[in-house]
């Protein structure tokens, strides 16, 4: 039996301390739903270049409860930073991490 009920690990992404607004289209429709938002520098090494290429990792994490069923790689989610900042990614990747939550890696569009 879980320790953590899915009403606590959405304690975890409360919009009033640091989560964003998420809002997945998928086949099912639109899941809107709070979540963790990252954006870390990437340094990629490659033998053909001095420095190496630079890009970034869009990811966010939610409860395990938040991500659609129906949700699938390449369906569009909209991450509002703030009003009224918000920016399209597709949905690259989305793991789950063992614990009843899943990350999810985006690209830019």
């Amino acid at each position: 039996m879980p320790i953590e009920s899915d009403a606590d690990r959405r304690m975890f992404v409360e919009e009033d301390d640091f989560a964003v607004r998420v809002a997945w289209t998928h086949s099912g429709g639109t899941a809107t739903f709070s979540a963790i938002f990252d954006d870390d520098y990437a340094l990629i090494a490659s033998p053909y270049l001095d420095a190496g290429a630079e890009g970034s990792t869009p990811q966010f994490i939610a409860p395990d409860a938040d991500i659609p069923a129906t949700g699938k790689q390449d369906d569009v989610v909209v991450v509002r930073h703030g009003t009224p900042s918000a920016k399209s990614y597709t949905v690259v990747e989305f793991k789950p991490d063992g614990t009843g939550m899943t990350v999810v890696r985006l690209q830019e569009v």
